[in-house]
C-alpha cells in the first residue's frame, strides 16, 4: 500500500540549493550571451531535469511538484530580471517583460509538475 496516508515533509534546503544553482547558471548564460530569452533556457533546462528526476522517482502529487517548480524558476530567473531592472528608461517595456518572464516560468512550471506527477493508484 506504500504510504497512503502519510504525509511527507519537503527539505526545502534541497529545492533552494537547486534554485540558487540554476541563478549562477542563468547569471553566467546572460553575461556571456547577452540575449534575455536565451538566458532563460537554463532554468527552463532544469526545470526539465529535475522533472525527468521526479517521474523517475514517482513520489509527488502534481500541487507538491508545482510548488517546487515556482520555487525554483522563481529564484533561478533573479538575474534576468535583475538585468531587466537595471534600465529604468522604458517602465512599460520592464513591466511587459516581466509579465511574459512569469507566464513563462508558469506554464513550464505547469507542464513540469503535470509530468512530473505520480500516476493514480487504485486500491
Amino acid at each position: 500500500m506504500g504510504d497512503l496516508f502519510l504525509k511527507r515533509r519537503e527539505n526545502w534546503w534541497v529545492w533552494i540549493t537547486w534554485g540558487v544553482l540554476g541563478c549562477i547558471i542563468c547569471h553566467y548564460l546572460l553575461i556571456y550571451v547577452s540575449n534575455a530569452w536565451v538566458s532563460l533556457s537554463s532554468p527552463v533546462l532544469l526545470l526539465v531535469l529535475i522533472t525527468t528526476w521526479m517521474n523517475f522517482n514517482r513520489r509527488f502529487d502534481f500541487f507538491a511538484a508545482l510548488k517546487i517548480f515556482m520555487v525554483v524558476a522563481s529564484i533561478s530567473v533573479i538575474p534576468l530580471m535583475a538585468e531587466k531592472f537595471n534600465s529604468w528608461e522604458k517602465l512599460i517595456h520592464i513591466a511587459i517583460d516581466s509579465g511574459a518572464v512569469f507566464l513563462c516560468i508558469v506554464f513550464v512550471s505547469i507542464v513540469c509538475a503535470f509530468l512530473a506527477r505520480r500516476p493514480k493508484q487504485y486500491y
